[in-house]
């Protein structure tokens, strides 16, 4: 049995660590809360991981911690004495690289991660890797929906970080969106999956929106496809972090090697954002929110 990990766009998983592995806990000291649907822990895959390392260290101000693994490497990010994100090295396949990129998956709390693999199977996902437990993280599923929108269902062997109202600070995970070709199709997937309530919308242009609910917190948006984008693209996950200026970090970001993908703007909620690429490719969201506010809701 290994440990594995979604890699690039092509639907391939790769092993990088085997089940005497014992990886860092997602909650230190554990708890016993669950928070079914609640975003609670990211997973960088990336081809250089001290490059990596380098690059999110001096934008977000994360550390790092090495853990000794069977295959490749594995590094634990910290931000403010938390753990943040796992980040696991492999290289880029040989003779097929513009169908892959390094990825950011989200990990989605559930209380059974295999009840739920089987119902995202009945609801036209893929099992991308099956129910396994993970040593020191819990028993974790990677599955696509539908339109192909990849993330990780986990049941935390540590529990679920609590919610708080404690403004979000630089270096920590603000935010998540759903970046899709049908979000109403999409919002209904997820909303059977991890039994959230949802609220819909339209934006100046008419588009659709989907806002997910757990605990009374709000999780993540289901949006449309930007539209340079053709619409059969596949979906895909936004993971936003805070940081204190957007304009000052996406500066960074390009003098770190990265790309600025989407400049700097204010988002419908008047929050600072932008869209970035690590050095490798990896795409993630910037944002700035200074308005202290309940942690969760939609920023």
């Amino acid at each position: 049995m290994a440990l594995a990990v979604f890699f690039g766009t092509s639907g391939a998983v790769v092993p990088y660590a085997r089940a005497a592995d014992t990886l860092p806990p997602i909650v230190s000291p554990p708890v016993s809360s669950v928070l079914p649907g609640k975003i609670v822990y990211a997973q960088l895959t990336t081809p250089d991981l001290a490059q990596a390392k380098t690059f999110y260290g001096s934008l977000l101000g994360w550390t790092f911690r090495d853990v000794r693994v069977s295959r490749g490497h594995y590094a634990q990010a910290m931000a403010g004495g938390h753990n943040v994100a796992g980040f696991v090295e492999q290289p880029l396949p040989s003779g097929d690289r513009p169908r892959h990129e390094p990825v950011w998956l989200p990990f989605i709390s559930t209380a059974d991660t295999d009840a739920l693999a089987r119902a995202a199977q009945g609801w036209g996902g893929k099992i991308l890797f099956s129910p396994k437990d993970i040593p020191g993280l819990g028993r974790e599923a990677i599955i696509a929906d539908p339109q192909g929108g990849i993330f990780v269902a986990i049941r935390s062997a540590s529990g679920d970080p609590a919610d708080t109202d404690t403004p979000t600070v630089q270096g920590e995970w603000i935010w998540s969106a759903l970046l899709t070709g049908i979000p109403a199709n999409a919002a209904g997937f997820y909303q059977k999956l991890f039994s959230y309530q949802v609220e819909g919308g339209q934006d100046e242009s008419g588009e659709s929106r989907y806002v997910l609910e757990s605990q009374n917190y709000d999780r993540a948006t289901v949006n449309p496809l930007p539209p340079r984008l053709p619409a059969s693209a596949p979906a895909r996950w936004m993971n936003f972090v805070q940081v204190d200026s957007v304009g000052a970090a996406a500066e960074k970001v390009s003098q770190l090697g990265g790309r600025v993908l989407v400049e700097p703007h204010l988002d419908r909620n008047d929050s600072m954002i932008a869209i970035v690429a690590d050095p490798a490719g990896a795409v993630f969201g910037i944002m700035e929110w200074h308005v202290p506010a309940v942690a969760g809701e939609a920023r």
